[in-house]
């Protein structure tokens, strides 16, 4: 993994340009040692156009142990989130950027943000494969039980590759094609996972066309990461 400290200069467009490269060659990037006062919805801003939150219509959300949100969704629980990309269950384009910043670390050492290169995962595949996960739609179902049609691999529908997995929301039982590529993908996410431990005041920012995202257990109540979420400018 690679971190970079924070620098006087870092909203500078030099500064932006490189970390701009950075998140293009790798996926993401992660800062630490990032002041008490550092505007960090200002620079979030820098990669992106961003976009409110559906939960309360805001750019910032919290993400923190919520009861009535975890009713549906893990993230606002203690528990572990699985390997995923976010809005694999709309049918509009997905975000494209999302972001954290941490508040208050969990002291009791859990709740790492995980992190695997999806297009690591589809080069990885035979040509038969990635042909397969590209020309056929596959069923996703929502939160909410209701089914959209995707792609694993969207070629099509943005300029850059849009990948869309979530292994318990994608109905596969009656193919074993798929299957297969999926538990594949999820060892995958395991072996090459890159881990967040996460410090007061950290930044990260990943491309969610191309990253699969997820979350360890933890204990800690009081840990709280701040989220937003981003478009291309």
């Amino acid at each position: 993994m690679n971190s970079f400290p924070a620098t006087d200069n870092i909203m500078s467009d030099v500064a932006i340009g490189n970390f701009q490269r950075v998140i293009q060659e790798q996926g993401y990037l992660y800062l630490e040692e990032l002041p008490d006062n550092f505007d960090h919805l200002a620079f979030a801003s820098k990669f992106g156009t961003l976009i409110p939150h559906r939960y309360n219509g805001e750019y910032i959300f919290s993400i923190k142990v919520e009861p009535k949100l975890g009713e549906r969704y893990p993230a606002f629980t203690t528990n572990e989130v699985e390997p995923h990309t976010e809005n694999y269950e709309y049918e509009y384009i997905p975000l494209h950027y999302q972001s954290l910043w941490c508040v208050t670390p969990a002291k009791c050492g859990g709740g790492h943000t995980l992190l695997a290169d999806g297009y690591a995962f589809v080069n990885s595949l035979s040509d038969e494969e990635r042909e397969y996960i590209t020309k056929n739609k596959f069923d996703f179902i929502t939160p909410s039980g209701s089914i959209v049609k995707h792609p694993l691999y969207d070629v099509e529908s943005h300029s850059q590759p849009i990948v869309r997995f979530n292994f318990s929301n994608i109905k596969r039982e009656d193919d074993a094609y798929l299957n297969d590529i999926a538990e594949r993908f999820l060892q995958f996410f395991d072996d090459e996972k890159i881990s967040i431990k996460w410090l007061k005041n950290a930044f990260l920012i990943w491309d969610n066309f191309r990253m699969l995202h997820s979350r360890t257990q933890y204990e800690d109540r009081d840990r709280e990461l701040k989220r937003v979420y981003m478009n291309d400018k």
